[in-house]
């Protein structure tokens, strides 16, 4: 009976580790997969809530986030920005650059900044992010995409909206010709 007992309160602690309540429900509320899983999935989403040891997405993530710019004939009048150069700056002064896809992503694996140290200062294109980021590297978690209670940038008060960059802002090294 006592063996009974250690071997279920064993197996609840081992289904239990990926049950934390913060981040699952963050993935039960993104919106359903658009295709297969790739690089240029779920745009203007937070990257890490998956890419982390937590769910286990391949590939394991850093940082990751979504770069868009105007356009008024894309829905919502805003389209990916492929082609720029992202270039961020940890605490220790390590950098480390990504260029955008097709989809405005940008990413840099886990295994390419182990040892990543918050905060990080963030330049994408020509544009500098004001602040730090301090904690999170999953740009959407704060720059969120538009909806109902958050239309045209997604700017709302618990947000900075889209990351939006000039039309002009590609870079050479990233297949962009300026």
């Amino acid at each position: 009976m006592g063996r009974v007992l250690v071997t279920m309160a064993t197996g609840l602690l081992v289904v239990g580790c990926n049950n934390d309540p913060l981040p699952q429900a963050v993935i039960d509320g993104l919106p359903p997969e658009n295709g297969a899983p790739s690089a240029q999935h779920r745009p203007g989403q937070p990257c890490l809530v998956c890419h982390t040891s937590y769910e286990g997405a391949e590939p394991p993530l850093a940082l990751g986030g979504t770069l868009y710019k105007l356009d008024a004939m894309a829905p919502g009048g805003l389209a990916p920005a492929p082609s720029v150069l992202v270039t961020i700056t940890d605490s220790t002064g390590d950098l480390r650059n990504a260029c955008t896809n097709a989809a405005g992503n940008f990413f840099i694996r886990k295994e390419d900044w182990p040892d990543l140290t918050y905060p990080l200062k963030v330049r994408a294109g020509s544009k500098s992010m004001n602040s730090i980021v301090g904690r999170d590297g999953s740009c959407a978690s704060c720059h969120k995409l538009p909806s109902t209670d958050r239309p045209g940038t997604g700017a709302g008060r618990d947000s900075a909206g889209v990351v939006i960059i000039d039309e002009g802002d590609v870079d050479e090294t990233c297949g962009g010709v300026p």
